[in-house]
């Protein structure tokens, strides 16, 4: 068992999950906790498009028949389409990011990062130690 702790709220989570949210914190450029915390947020923003019966299908997907297989995934595809056409401002929202920076990584440059504002202002830069500087 992991534990991450942000100011005084510690969260527990297995071991397994730790290990694949740090293969892909390192992938992404993002610590550990960053990571847990990006997958929470997605999982925050789809889950309201998803019906419970769907929830719990996902968590049961190698039990499904073919049949129910299908089903699922078109109820799947359905709350994709309607995600894809949600605003970007009411997700943002949703997820918290409308409050909160966040550093992404630079896709056209290796070590660079955009810093996105709660605004949605994008700027490129790098770190220099713990701190963002402009490029």
């Amino acid at each position: 068992m992991v534990q991450f702790i942000h100011m005084s709220t510690a969260i527990k989570v297995s071991e397994s999950l730790a290990e694949e949210a740090r293969a892909a914190a390192q992938d992404a450029d993002r610590s550990l906790t960053g990571q847990v915390e990006h997958w929470a947020r997605l999982g925050k923003a789809v889950e309201p498009l998803l019906t419970t019966k769907t929830i719990t299908a996902l968590k049961k997907w190698p039990e499904l028949t073919p049949e129910e297989e299908e089903i699922e995934k078109q109820r799947i595809l359905e709350a994709l389409e309607q995600f894809r056409n949600t605003p970007a401002s009411v997700l943002r929202e949703r997820i918290g990011l409308d409050k909160v920076t966040i550093y992404l990584p630079d896709p056209e440059r290796p070590g660079g990062l955009i810093r996105v504002t709660p605004d949605g202002t994008r700027q490129r830069g790098h770190r220099v130690g713990s701190e963002f500087v402009e490029d």
